[in-house]
């Protein structure tokens, strides 16, 4: 529905997401081992380890805007092996206490990649950036009830405000990247991209100025990267189901 394709068309596309997600785990699940060898299989496009350089030096932390494509936890790694101190925001996994000691041993392995809880760590984000760290925001999540109704690929959905807030309070640089998996299945790379912060929205207010219009911002920039790669995103996360759920209830 959202990319307007026929059934075999997004069978197809379907298909590739299930076998990234499986070959991410994977991928995860062997970090102790490819660690090492990190720079081998995960690289850097020329502009974009020098955007990340330029703006880490401005001293006024750096909020990069993620989504769930590719392998976003082997080029956390790769990112912290240039000597970035990393933090992600995540969400811990609501059914299985194992499954997150498993993910948060794997992940204590690069003590520059330093996870912050989404739901407990506003301190520690703060902290992270005042000290002029990286943090990570996973910009295409269902916000359910604690976000805001926009448009993304054409359906409303509930998007996450956090990332404009930061930006209000900190005015450091925000950068989108993303993460793309060779054809060849082995080797990925990072693209980071031009500070979003300089962007002006559909009615011309600079990103910041108006909540709505920054958030239309960012997920114009992801609307592409899916249009582009459709079968590196998690389609599996159901962008649109809170507001699913919420026009069943009536």
């Amino acid at each position: 529905m959202s990319l307007g394709v026929g059934i075999t068309t997004a069978r197809e596309i379907i298909r590739g997401s299930f076998m990234n997600f499986g070959m991410s785990i994977i991928e995860f699940i062997r970090v102790p081992v490819i660690k090492p060898r990190i720079k081998e299989f995960v690289k850097f496009t020329p502009e974009s380890i020098r955007r990340l350089r330029e703006a880490s030096e401005q001293g006024k932390g750096v909020l990069v805007m993620d989504t769930h494509m590719g392998n976003w936890e082997l080029c956390a790694v790769r990112v912290a092996e240039e000597g970035f101190e990393v933090c992600p925001i995540v969400t811990p996994q609501r059914n299985d206490a194992g499954v997150n000691d498993m993910i948060n041993e794997i992940r204590g392995l690069t003590p520059k990649v330093r996870t912050i809880d989404s739901e407990t760590g506003l301190r520690e984000i703060i902290r992270t950036l005042k000290s002029g760290g990286i943090v990570v925001v996973m910009q295409d999540l269902d916000a359910r009830k604690d976000g805001i109704i926009t448009n993304f690929l054409g359906m409303p959905a509930s998007t996450h405000e956090g990332i404009v807030k930061l930006y209000q309070k900190f005015k450091c640089p925000v950068l989108p990247a993303r993460f793309i998996r060779d054809k060849d299945n082995i080797h990925h790379e990072i693209r980071i991209y031009e500070d979003i912060s300089i962007r002006h929205d559909k009615n011309g207010k600079l990103f910041g100025e108006d909540l709505p219009g920054s958030l239309g911002i960012c997920n114009e920039i992801i609307e592409e990267w899916i249009r582009e790669r459709p079968e590196l995103w998690m389609w599996l996360m159901d962008r649109w189901e809170y507001v699913f759920r919420q026009k069943e209830k009536k």
